[in-house]
């Protein structure tokens, strides 16, 4: 029996093409293959893009009161919301708000403090809200809104206005 080889031709040669084609779509079930099991192995929440970071607010209390903040007096976008805390008089508080590129970030803050009115104990509020407006193209600015109930004042100097100083 004799063998005869048939000559390669551009029909029967080297198909470089179509090797390529196999490899590329061998690689795109595979990549898919992965990207499935990656993701159910790590679900991500679908959090917006923007640059994050924070602004800190201070409250100084040179008031003879003693500022309680209970555990259920903190809301908001703070970036790690405080633990309930008192400042006492003379001490001072930082609060980091956070903040996103695309809105406004609001944290309220609800403080109660007791004073003595006509030899009776009285109880006295200060609601306090930090405001941090990011959602332009220029520059952000900062509000920090105050609503006192009872013998409290406050003042702020303009040129601060993340810091508020609590006096009576």
């Amino acid at each position: 029996m004799k063998m005869t080889a048939t000559p390669r031709d551009k029909r029967n040669g080297n198909n470089k093409f179509g090797l390529v084609l196999v490899l590329f779509v061998l690689s795109v079930i595979a990549s898919r293959i992965v990207n499935r099991t990656a993701q159910a192995d790590n679900p991500q929440r679908d959090i917006p893009i923007g640059i994050a970071g924070s602004v800190g607010f201070n409250v100084y209390n040179e008031s003879v009161f003693t500022l309680t903040v209970p555990t259920n007096g903190l809301f908001g976008d703070f970036e790690h919301k405080p633990p309930a805390h008192t400042i006492p008089p003379g001490g001072s508080y930082n609060y980091q708000v956070s903040t996103n590129l695309s809105k406004t970030s609001i944290a309220n803050i609800y403080y109660n403090y007791e004073y003595q009115y006509a030899g009776q104990t009285r109880k006295g509020d200060l609601i306090l809200d930090l405001v941090v407006n990011t959602s332009g193209l220029g520059p952000y600015y900062t509000v920090m809104r105050l609503y006192p109930i009872g013998p409290i004042n406050y003042r702020r100097a303009v040129s601060y206005p993340e810091n508020v100083w609590i006096i009576n």
